[in-house]
């Protein structure tokens, strides 16, 4: 579907993801659920600590026996046994009795805080604690971390590295999501070649299927690559051919006349969703749906096809697995001016986004030409210059797009 003016980027991106489901629940082992989309909330299987626990290395007491305790005038208790990490002590501490603890050991029956050992000596059997304590001093209570049937995580959270090692920690062995999205990424154009080939004079080589399957793959997608593939509609139309979820197409959207990617898809009866999109780069990005399959044609040019994908391909991922778009339109405050050419729609310049201060702070990138891969390295987000405005001044509140999370 074309728009002679072009569509709004929220315009475009409701008509691609419109109608788009979410792909069935699988069950996993939680060694291998790593980016995976929870589909359905983690609940808490048991208190965390189970039972209260030392938070330090030192002595479990009574606290009353050690109240008035001082430099000059220790407690003396008799040490009657010990609490390490993993080897509780099953005998109650009486009166006058302390034993000897590790940061995590379980606190003795009796005792009801710990002191460090920094301020305590050991004679023999009894150990003179130079330094009192209140009940529940350097403890964790049973519960104070989690609580049996608390929800740890709800329905579409992706399971991090931090997130896995919370379920692990509550002794979750396997968990349901969403299955991965199989992805198919065919890059496109007789300029693209592969890593490791002589590169000729006016050659490229193939970075954006490097550079956008390894965001795919950080959201979990199973990713099948093909190409580079020559500027003919029949190559293309094999291509696009297959079993995936999605298919990303690098190149050929343009009106060039080695552009094919529209022959292509009228070949393969898919349904153009958009088609030009108002936003600089990455204009000619195209939205596709093929036997209900989303489909997106990205520029060949590495910015534009990352500002695409960043768009209209992380909001596909987020509906197919339920997790929602990693990308979202926020406010930064503007760190220095920046003078740009005014354009005919808004346009996403490269930023350095960090959060400083109690809010998110951007530094536009000096360097904004179509092919600056230096400093798309460097990029975690987009500050939008409106349609229309020349000068953006530092200090500032404006639109940007946030590639969540914030790497860097």
């Amino acid at each position: 579907m074309h728009n002679a003016d072009g569509y709004s980027v929220p315009d475009a991106i409701m008509r691609f993801r419109d109608g788009l489901q979410r792909l069935e629940i699988v069950e996993r082992w939680l060694d291998d659920a790593a980016f995976a989309v929870l589909a359905e909330a983690a609940v808490a299987p048991r208190d965390v600590p189970d039972t209260p626990r030392s938070a330090v290395d030192g002595y479990a007491v009574r606290s009353e026996d050690v109240r008035e305790a001082s430099k000059g005038r220790p407690a003396r208790l008799h040490l009657t046994g010990s609490a390490l990490a993993g080897h509780p002590e099953e005998r109650p501490l009486g009166p006058g009795e302390a034993a000897r603890i590790t940061t995590g050991g379980v606190v003795p029956e009796g005792a009801d805080a710990v002191q460090y050992q920094e301020v305590c000596s050991v004679d023999g059997d009894f150990v003179a604690v130079g330094e009192g304590v209140a009940r529940g001093d350097n403890m964790r209570a049973a519960g104070e971390d989690v609580h049996r049937g608390q929800e740890l995580l709800p329905a579409g959270e992706r399971l991090t590295p931090e997130r896995i090692g919370l379920l692990a920690a509550m002794g979750v062995a396997r968990v349901r999501t969403v299955r991965p999205v199989r992805v198919r990424f065919v890059s496109t154009g007789d300029e693209i070649h592969p890593l490791g080939a002589d590169l000729p004079q006016g050659g490229t080589y193939d970075s954006n299927s490097r550079q956008i399957s390894a965001a795919l793959r950080a959201l979990g997608a199973e990713v099948e690559r093909l190409g580079p593939i020559e500027d003919r509609t029949e190559a293309l139309v094999a291509a696009c051919s297959g079993d995936f979820d999605m298919l990303l197409t690098s190149g050929g959207v343009s009106v060039g006349p080695a552009d094919r990617i529209s022959d292509a898809a009228a070949r393969l009866g898919a349904e153009v969703r958009f088609h030009w999109a108002k936003l600089r780069p990455g204009a000619p990005t195209m939205g596709l749906r093929l036997g209900g399959r989303p489909w997106l044609g990205l520029s060949g040019n590495p910015l534009s096809a990352q500002v695409g994908f960043d768009l209209f391909g992380r909001a596909a991922i987020g509906a197919l697995d339920g997790s929602g778009s990693t990308s979202r339109t926020g406010k930064v405050r503007l760190m220095e001016d920046v003078r740009r050419r005014a354009t005919d729609a808004p346009r996403y310049l490269r930023a350095r986004i960090t959060w400083e201060d109690g809010e998110l702070r951007a530094r536009v990138h000096v360097y904004q030409a179509s092919g600056g891969l230096r400093s798309m390295a460097q990029t975690n987000g987009y500050v939008i210059q409106p349609e229309g405005v020349t000068n953006l001044a530092a200090g500032s509140l404006l639109d940007a797009l946030l590639v969540l999370p914030l790497w860097g």
